[in-house]
């Protein structure tokens, strides 16, 4: 008679179809997560949205303070030129004119050019990398204290060097840069200030030693568009990054920068009243639904709100009004 044998998986391989199963629960459970924190706020933000009561408060990231000039024993000058396409954008003080768009953020103190920088938030999602790294290290050491095979220490160890790789990158990036950068001009001084690292500090120059330079960046996909980025002609010694500094508004061409950064040297100018083009930003501020009252405070002053009204918003024209 023919022994009949009942088929049984070896043990190792039971061990695989283990690691598979909780590794895919695992996912499971991380893309779900995912879409809870991106699908809800964004559904909520809908609601509240245009409803002054729910709007949350301004938040600047930091102080909006003058600090002293960097001294020069304590700076160096720019290491690298400024290439890749960039054109530096000239100030041209000679000429006169009314600005159509002044998006400014801007009180009769200071302006505030604030941008989020988009690539560090790409850089810092590589974190979820190692987090599913991390699940599968703690599914191959399991499997291996049950089947000591080393196929599953060498697929932990492995993963576990790439984890700890991308955390160490991941917290670089956070202690040396900022979702929310800011700029700061200060009119009275004529300092500019710029913020270091993850806005832990700061350091201040003169403006004519801040360039401004333009250039062509890529979107993806082969869509591009100009980007406006203020450059410091020296930097603390301690700085081993010297970066660039994206603002805030797209530039259509260098004739349009050159208008934009025109403005802002006659506004630092404190010899001379503050250009008319900023009256349409702050009345534009003032009528806004969107800000709450206090909002309005923290963003013009509480000095510039009691003066207006500044423009008249429906004719498109300044009113007869000179603020310094």
């Amino acid at each position: 008679m023919k022994a009949h044998h009942k088929e049984v998986s070896p043990t190792h391989n039971r061990s695989w179809k283990k690691v598979v199963a909780l590794l895919a629960l695992g996912l499971q459970k991380i893309i779900s997560k995912v879409m809870e924190t991106e699908v809800e706020p964004k559904a909520s933000q809908e609601i509240k949205e245009h409803k002054e009561d729910n709007l949350p408060p301004i938040d600047f990231g930091r102080p909006v303070e003058e600090t002293p000039i960097l001294p020069l024993a304590d700076s160096v000058p720019r290491r690298k030129k400024v290439k890749g396409g960039f054109e530096r954008v000239p100030a041209q003080l000679n000429s006169r004119f009314l600005l159509s768009q002044n998006n400014l953020m801007a009180s009769s103190k200071d302006i505030k050019l604030m941008s989020v920088d988009l690539d560090r938030i790409d850089k810092l999602s590589n974190a979820a990398f190692a987090y599913m790294a991390i699940l599968v290290v703690a599914i191959c050491y399991w499997s291996y204290f049950h089947n000591p095979d080393p196929r599953f220490l060498w697929l932990g160890g492995t993963l576990s060097v790439l984890a700890t790789l991308i955390f160490i990158r991941t917290f670089h990036i956070k202690r040396t840069s900022a979702e929310v950068l800011r700029v700061d001009f200060f009119r009275h001084s004529g300092l500019v200030t710029f913020p270091i690292g993850n806005n832990v500090s700061t350091f201040s120059l003169a403006l004519d030693e801040v360039d401004l330079y333009i250039g062509k960046v890529s979107a993806g996909r082969g869509v591009l568009f100009n980007m406006a980025y203020l450059v410091p002609k020296r930097y603390p010694k301690h700085l081993r990054h010297q970066p660039m500094y994206p603002v805030d508004w797209e530039p259509r061409d260098l004739e349009d920068s050159m208008e934009l950064w025109s403005e802002i040297h006659r506004f630092m100018d404190n010899t001379q009243p503050i250009p008319a083009s900023f009256y349409k930003g702050w009345q534009e501020v003032i009528e806004s639904s969107d800000f709450t009252e206090q909002d309005k405070i923290i963003i013009l002053g509480e000095d510039l709100v009691k003066l207006a009204p500044f423009y008249d918003l429906e004719n498109d024209r300044p009113l007869d009004k000179v603020i310094w």
